[in-house]
């Protein structure tokens, strides 16, 4: 085993630390998956996490000040012991070593820590090997968080149907298209003229547990860019010295089209943050159900009674109205989750009958998202 030994500042560490941590499975059955691969290179220091499902690593290059390669090498380390070690450190430069075999040195001023390691060649890496049928497309890292913050929260939590866990994202040229659905509620959106990605077609489907993480960690520069590496059965996202490699999700993602109502009997437009203020206030007593009804005064009603708790109702006024008044009772949460998912002053609400799915969209030309909730059944 190689003699690691570099220098590093607390600051580039923990940046590195926080986002490869998301790969980290707490309840993983190998004993190496629960570790932090370090590796020193000539170029840099590489950190890296994985739980089988995705793997990510963090690139930190030589720089005179942060970070300095005095001898190359690898270990694992415990991640958690790892992570709680270089956070309860002060500020300035780390020295990290290999001083006998699979025991790392980790000095910070007059503080020393031994942290027993395992054995860097058990550890999963991201594979770099060409694949003829691998896709690369480059997107802003503005455009890219954008698009998958609209729908990742409308992912399945259940494994009935392992691939509504995951986002469906559509390429065709210049437009790009993503859907997710948990059989309840539907989140969708297009967008339209964008970048020439060439004569590509991708459909593919990928874990929304892996974007919720990508999203959290991904650098917010409107400058920065993101390179995307599609293949059969993986999905790369590349940026700014950040690697995040996922498993797709085989199988095919169900046709939404014929989900959405072609013709409606009603449709509202509302204030969009006064209605998030209405139902997060309505949820504090919420059961299962937010009852919505569009009352002949031009207001719109939310009603929730908890058994054994009580009730609220309030009312806000409507900016538009067209058709017949109506109701519906709706869960909660997830209506809230739509809403804090628009970022549009106003939106519309449209009623196609009282069993099929409401209709949302944002009032703005700009953009061309659509969610759907179904409402529940109630007694009354």
């Amino acid at each position: 085993m190689k003699s690691l030994l570099i220098h590093v500042s607390k600051d580039s560490l923990s940046t590195a630390l926080q986002a490869v941590s998301k790969a980290i499975s707490a309840n993983s059955s190998s004993r190496v998956l629960s570790g932090i691969l370090i590796q020193a290179q000539t170029q840099g220091l590489i950190i890296t996490a994985s739980n089988i499902r995705m793997t990510i690593e963090y690139k930190l290059p030589v720089k005179r000040d942060s970070v300095v390669v005095h001898n190359t090498g690898e270990i694992v380390v415990p991640a958690r012991y790892f992570y709680e070690i270089i956070r309860k450190l002060d500020p300035g430069l780390i020295r990290l070593r290999i001083a006998e075999s699979l025991m790392l040195n980790i000095q910070s001023g007059n503080t020393q820590f031994r942290l027993c390691g395992m054995d860097a060649a058990e550890f999963p890496r991201i594979q770099y090997i060409d694949h003829p049928n691998i896709q690369r497309i480059s997107m802003n890292n503005t455009l890219l968080k954008q698009i998958f913050k609209r729908v990742v929260f409308a992912v399945s939590s259940s494994e009935t149907r392992p691939v509504l866990t995951g986002v469906s994202l559509q390429i065709d040229r210049r437009n790009i298209r993503v859907v997710a659905t948990d059989g309840i509620r539907l989140a969708q959106h297009v967008v339209e003229s964008v970048e020439d990605y060439g004569a590509i077609h991708l459909d593919v489907v990928i874990p929304g547990s892996t974007l919720e993480d990508l999203l959290k960690i991904l650098n917010d520069d409107a400058g920065g860019s993101t390179e995307l590496e599609i293949g059969p059965k993986q999905i790369r996202f590349i940026s700014n010295g950040l690697r995040v490699q996922s498993a797709l999700l085989e199988g095919t993602y169900p046709s939404v089209n014929n989900l959405i109502p072609k013709a409606y009997l009603s449709e509202v437009i509302v204030k969009t943050e006064r209605l998030l203020h209405v139902v997060e206030r309505i949820s504090i007593l919420a059961g299962e159900s937010v009852m919505l009804s569009v009352l002949p005064s031009h207001m719109l009603s939310l009603v929730s009674k908890t058994a054994e708790i009580g009730d609220v109702k309030e009312e806000i006024p409507l900016e538009y109205l067209d058709g017949d008044h109506f109701r519906a009772a709706f869960n909660g949460k997830y209506f809230r989750e739509i809403l804090r998912a628009i970022d549009s002053e106003t939106l519309r609400i449209r009623f196609a009958g009282k069993e099929r799915p409401l209709v949302i969209l944002p009032v703005d030309a700009s953009t061309s998202t659509l969610f759907l909730i179904t409402p529940v059944r109630t007694h009354d």
